[in-house]
């Protein structure tokens, strides 16, 4: 940290003479009106409470300002014909170019930025979909073409369901056509049994 010389601090900010506020003095040189104020304006200034060096400090950026204008002004004798409202549109147009610039160039992008939420106005209108919607949605109507090519029996898995399917019912009919001839041939016998029975009765 750099220590102050001698009684008077050095105030940030302070001390600076523009050309907007400078006259000229009886010698014909310019001089600004706080150089003229003296040492004891200075010190006047020093004893100031700290609100009054923040509006201070406040009104030394916006003079600072002032002054880059002033020498870009002198920099530039074409813009010295330019107003000062001009000038701000122009500086306002020459930001606004530097941020498309910066959102067309992809170095740029952030990847943390998070999109707008909708208004109650948005949802009629086609919006744009997400990478990961939009294979949702491809993912969803592949399932559902191939569901409805299922139902009709056209994919190779229907097929395969269906000659198993044929296979089991084919096996379920004979089962139950052996079983069918099992009870009958068990009613014959029965039947004959009970007809051989009487026979010896009768006899």
């Amino acid at each position: 940290m750099v220590r102050g010389t001698g009684k008077f601090k050095q105030k940030r900010g302070g001390g600076r003479s523009f050309s907007k506020n400078m006259t000229l003095d009886e010698n014909g040189t310019a001089v600004g009106e706080r150089t003229r104020t003296g040492r004891r304006g200075a010190q006047e200034e020093e004893g100031d409470s700290s609100e009054e060096s923040e509006e201070g400090e406040e009104e030394s950026e916006e003079e600072s300002e002032e002054e880059e204008e002033e020498e870009e002004e002198e920099g530039n004798p074409a813009q010295q014909e330019l107003s000062r409202t001009e000038r701000r549109e122009l500086k306002k147009k020459q930001a606004a170019e530097k941020q498309k610039i910066a959102e067309e160039d992809p170095d740029f992008i952030n990847p943390n930025h998070v999109e707008k939420k909708l208004n109650i106005s948005d949802l009629s209108a086609p919006r744009e979909l997400s990478r990961r919607e939009r294979e949702q949605k491809e993912k969803q109507d592949a399932k559902d073409r191939y569901w409805k090519l299922h139902v009709q029996g056209k994919t190779d898995e229907a097929k395969a369901d269906l000659s198993r399917l044929a296979k089991v019912r084919a096996e379920r009919e004979a089962a139950q056509a052996k079983r069918k001839a099992e009870t009958e041939a068990k009613a014959k016998e029965i039947e004959a049994k009970k007809q051989a029975q009487l026979g010896k009765r009768g006899a």
